[in-house]
């Protein structure tokens, strides 16, 4: 299963269909994703991935692509910390 899939897969956990999660999707004003079920949502594609999000730094989310990119970003760089403990 790819990120693109992962973050699918958590989502449709708190009820969305794959059809709904295009990236152009905007978060709020498309899937009426409030900032409450947004840090929900972050708070479980942390737990699914084992990574730590800091959505002010990320600059925010807007749209479904956006939390994509973001766990495909930072992947990488929970991988590369993991194997130097």
């Amino acid at each position: 299963m790819d990120v693109r899939d992962e973050v699918v897969d958590v989502l449709r956990g708190v009820g969305f269909e794959d059809g709904e999660l295009r990236d152009d999707r905007h978060l709020s004003r498309d899937l009426d994703i409030d900032s409450t079920e947004l840090v929900e949502i972050v708070v479980a594609l942390e737990q699914r991935f084992g990574i730590a999000v800091d959505a002010d730094a990320e600059g925010g989310f807007t749209t479904f692509g956006d939390l994509v990119a973001c766990m495909t970003r930072l992947l990488p760089a929970a991988t590369a910390t993991a194997g130097r403990g």
